[in-house]
């Protein structure tokens, strides 16, 4: 390869010679021959001492090693200059400047339109799923947490909703998806708007199931102020009995609910629910209470220590407690002994009647609770055919509360007489 190239070069400048003599002959008559010689010896030397030289590889690292540009070469460092304790304080003293940070501004949600029903005369607004005052509305009461915070509940249905507008509960907002069903409560949801200022809100059947606790959504859901047991106690119709049902590892929300069903029919003067059992406010428990909640005091996550505090205080040295025990052997275990239901011959100024849940029944802390009165706490059974080892918990609660009921209304004619 060298070879060929040093050939190539050799007739070029070969051919760069004659041109070069034919040039000189041309341009000037009067040079002799010996100049021409000269100059082609000249040249001819020149090229054998150029195809002596050796081609040597290039390192390129070392290459721009030396040739390194000036604009990437090292600062020098200049050395630190001392500052005197004047200048120090001075520095110190010298507010730093904050350097602001750009705030992304916020959207600003356009309001949405007031759409006003001449037919059915109300006022609504249109949302949807992804507006963020139905969020926010409606996360604020699935959170028991925040429920229990703003005493607030979520009702389902125009007939739970009606009796609790029967029962004078303040409703805050209602959400409806068809029409028909608010016709129905128009004159009750009408003059909440008039006296409570209620939201009224229209939202597709879909996005309203997405926050619905029922499988089959009745297209009526409504807020409204948790009732306080104060306010529930003056709204009774007639007095009370005095007989106070204790719920005690109740986890069923349904069985809950029937349970203060059947004491507001009753009347019983209030339910205690203590701490462990579900929530009395939960959309279940509502339903199955069928109002029940709205007609009688409820004290709910009452543990064992603060019992003693719902108590009448001008009724506590009279006071009777019962336990509703599917298990007749454990009392006998814990050396009481339990009496047919049908058999209590004695009832106090106030009883308690203290249930627990058909799985678990009643804790020890009940039968601690009862050893606290003495001669007045018994156990009371149902008696069962053979081969039936328990009846539902709301069922066996009827049959008591009745009995209770025919005992204590017995023992007053007794006294009138």
């Amino acid at each position: 390869m060298f070879y060929n190239v040093l050939k190539r070069a050799i007739q070029t400048h070969v051919k760069y010679v004659n041109n070069y003599h034919i040039v000189r002959l041309s341009s000037s008559s009067s040079g002799g021959v010996k100049d021409d010689i000269k100059d082609a010896l000249d040249i001819e030397a020149n090229l054998f001492e150029n195809s002596m030289l050796q081609h040597q590889p290039i390192n390129t690292r070392e290459a721009l090693r030396k040739h390194k540009p000036t604009l990437i070469s090292k600062q020098t460092r200049e050395p630190k200059k001392k500052i005197n304790k004047a200048e120090a304080e001075a520095i110190t003293a010298t507010p730093a400047v904050k350097k602001t940070v750009p705030v992304a501004t916020s959207v600003k949600r356009t309001p949405t339109p007031l759409i006003k029903d001449t037919e059915l005369n109300l006022e609504f607004m249109r949302l949807t799923l992804q507006d963020p005052l139905m969020s926010t509305l409606l996360t604020e009461v699935r959170s028991r947490k925040r429920r229990d915070k703003n005493k607030q509940i979520i009702i389902e249905g125009r007939r739970l909703i009606q009796e609790a507008l029967q029962s004078g509960l303040k409703m805050l907002s209602l959400f409806f998806s068809q029409k028909d069903q608010l016709a129905l409560l128009r004159e009750h949801v009408a003059q909440a708007q008039q006296n409570d200022n209620t939201q009224i809100y229209k939202v597709p059947q879909h996005d309203l199931k997405t926050w619905s606790a029922l499988v089959t959504p009745p297209g009526l859901l409504a807020i409204f102020e948790r009732p306080s047991s104060q306010g529930l106690q003056q709204q009774q119709d007639k007095d009370p009995l005095p007989i106070t049902v204790v719920c005690d590892n109740i986890r069923e929300p349904n069985n809950l609910g029937s349970i203060i069903r059947t004491c507001a029919a009753l009347p019983c003067s209030q339910v205690v629910v203590t701490h462990g059992c579900c929530d009395p406010w939960e959309s279940k428990a509502l339903r199955g209470g069928c109002g029940g909640q709205f007609r009688l005091p409820i004290h709910d996550d009452v543990t064992w220590e603060q019992l003693p505090l719902h108590i009448p205080p001008e009724m506590a040295d009279d006071c009777h407690v019962f336990i509703a025990e599917n298990n007749p052997e454990r009392p006998a275990n814990l050396a009481r002994t339990s009496v047919d239901y049908a058999e209590v011959d004695q009832t106090g100024a106030h009883n308690i009647l203290i249930i627990g849940g058909e799985s678990h029944g009643v804790s020890d802390d009940a039968y601690k609770f009862m050893k606290l009165v003495g001669s007045r706490g018994k156990c009371v059974y149902i008696p069962l055919a053979a081969g039936i080892d328990s009846l539902n918990v709301a069922s066996a609660l009827t049959l008591i509360l009745f009995e209770l009921r025919k005992k204590l209304i017995n023992k007053t004619h007794n006294l009138q007489d």
